[in-house]
């Protein structure tokens, strides 16, 4: 099955930002899996009679209440079952006899969850003209078209989306068929970034994006020119620079290197050696002081008057601090006072980031201007971390003793060690201790220390028209766990029912996949799972899930987790 959601090459995707995400396999959607994402109805024969009624099927799972969105479906199409609830079905689709080509996209919904098939009938072929991907740019919707042009880029060698241009522009192809008319077999086309392709399929305008879809392959002109290896592993460099091969098989004349635009002041070409039918292009990189960049390389040969283009991207690493050291990816509690004692009694010199709530607070000197207190993942004192002598935010001194409260979530800068006296150990923040960030605890319902019944939190997401900024706080007991909603490696959250009291008479709220304890995914089989009748807090953002008339308060996908357990 093809999923909407692919990772094409690095100028590909900047040009088709609005219409592609990042995956490319269907079959990964969590909630509904289709058989087969292409269904090809027959057309008809000259000898079947009219009217005579085509029949394809597919089978589709879903792990909740699904339909198929009504305005897709044409009427030339009937789609049986077009709804239904949590299961798998056998999905028929029906046509009748045709003498013109046609198709439908249609969107399968669930869970939030949208699944594209195309449905089509091609009639008897007949010889279309020629098209530049600027007359498919202006052309119609479900309208074939035949057009010629080079692989600029592939993006999934599984079902062939790859990109094809010429003089006039750009068309995403969304499908290739093989020569048995089936998909998922591309690789035995031999198709390759820079052959020249002459491919037809009907037209679809997809979020601003066109598309030829399910492409038929009408002729491959091999490029002279490909590239076969770079020197460095999955097409990245490191940091801090530093100096990378390209080596090209070239059955062209010459070889010319086009660096994009915005790479060139830090990539650069410092040697060229051709070779028989072998080039190799060395590149010198400079040092990255910023976020992850990338690059695409173009190499370009010319045979006679015609010119052949290979391309690749480079991505180099970024210069990001590493967990822990990073302010924006500041240690929990528990992996600071496990850093403590690998560190020991010494500090190793590095400044390090933690985040957590104040437990408990043991002096705050408006004398000396700096704070003794402890700091947790659950807001107790046990397994609590010491902040020693801190100050406050900014590495100011504290002016007030209110200013830090019981509650409190702070981000904690400074140097760790595990401070040992008379044979006690002590995991803490002691030397350029301060405050780097400070969220004041909230009494209000729905805070840490007031969380919502699940009660409350219905009725405050019955408030809402989408996905709250803020996190809030809701607690209760397990009452059932969803559909094969527990706790699992496969995608380390969970969904699951609470009430007040875990029973399923009262009212309950909906935590819809939630990770584990410490706003992690569960990746161990060996961690224990929250049982029905267990006490929970869920932290994270409420949304108003809506469908239909339906509504359901719950939290947001993946953006929540268990703060504490009994």
């Amino acid at each position: 099955m093809k999923l909407r959601y692919i990772i094409p090459m690095f100028m590909a995707a900047v040009a088709l930002l609005v219409s592609c995400s990042d995956d490319d396999d269907k079959s990964t959607l969590s909630d509904i899996q289709v058989s087969q994402s292409v269904v090809s109805l027959p057309a008809g024969e000259d000898t079947d009679p009219e009217g005579t009624v085509f029949k394809k099927e597919i089978t589709i799972t879903a792990d909740g209440d699904w339909q198929f969105k009504a305005e897709d479906i044409p009427a030339w199409l009937t789609v049986t079952p077009a709804k239904g609830s949590a299961g798998q079905y056998t999905i028929v689709f029906q046509a009748v006899k045709t003498t013109e080509s046609r198709a439908a996209y249609l969107k399968l919904q669930c869970n939030g969850q949208e699944q594209e098939i195309n449905v089509q009938q091609i009639a008897k072929k007949v010889d279309i003209p020629l098209s530049t991907c600027a007359q498919v740019a202006a052309g119609e919707d479900g309208k074939t078209y035949r057009v010629k042009g080079t692989v600029k880029s592939i993006a999934n060698t599984t079902y062939g989306n790859w990109y094809l241009v010429d003089e006039t522009g750009e068309v995403y192809i969304y499908g290739t068929l093989d020569k048995n008319g089936t998909e998922k077999n591309f690789l035995s086309l031999g198709i390759g970034v820079g052959d020249i392709v002459t491919v037809e399929g009907p037209r679809k305008d997809y979020n601003g994006t066109i598309e030829l879809v399910n492409v038929t392959v009408i002729a491959i002109e091999k490029s002279l020119l490909a590239v076969d290896a770079l020197d460095i592993e999955n097409n990245t460099i490191a940091k801090t620079g530093g100096d990378f091969h390209v080596t090209l098989s070239n059955k062209g004349n010459g070889l010319d290197v086009k660096i994009s635009e915005d790479a060139k002041d830090w990539l650069f070409v410092t040697g060229i050696n051709i070779s028989g039918e072998t080039s190799t292009v060395t590149f010198k990189t400079l040092p990255n002081t910023g976020a992850a960049r990338k690059a695409t390389i173009t190499f370009v040969t010319t045979s006679g008057a015609k010119e052949y283009t290979a391309e690749t991207s480079i991505t180099q690493e970024a210069d990001v601090l590493p967990h822990g050291e990073n302010p924006d990816d500041p240690f929990t509690v528990a992996e600071a006072i496990a850093k403590c004692k690998a560190i020991g009694n010494t500090t190793d010199g590095v400044i390090y980031y933690a985040k957590g709530t104040i437990s408990s607070i043991k002096e705050v000197s408006t004398q000396y201007g700096n704070a003794n207190f402890n700091i947790s993942d659950d807001g107790t004192d046990e397994n609590a971390l010491v902040c020693y002598r801190s100050l406050f935010l900014n590495n100011e001194k504290f002016t007030s003793e209110d200013q830090i409260g019981v509650g409190d979530e702070v981000v904690i800068c400074g140097k760790l060690i595990n401070y040992k006296k008379d044979d006690k150990e002590t995991p803490e923040f002691s030397g350029n201790v301060y405050i780097y960030k400070l969220k004041k605890a909230s009494n209000e319902p729905g805070s840490k220390a007031k969380p919502f019944t699940p009660a409350e939190a219905n009725a405050f997401c019955m408030t809402l028209t989408g996905a709250t900024t803020e996190d809030y706080y809701v607690k209760g007991k397990i009452v059932k766990y969803a559909n094969n909603g527990e706790f699992g490696t496969k995608y380390g959250n969970a969904s699951f029912y609470i009430s007040a009291d875990g029973q399923e008479s009262s009212e309950q709220f909906y935590v819809y996949r939630t990770y584990y304890l410490g706003n992690k995914k569960y990746d161990n089989e060996n961690d224990p799972k929250p049982a029905v009748g267990d006490e929970v807090v869920i932290c994270g953002k409420l949304t108003l899930y809506v469908k239909g008339d339906d509504k359901t308060p719950e939290t947001q996908q993946n953006e929540s987790y268990i703060y504490s357990w009994n």
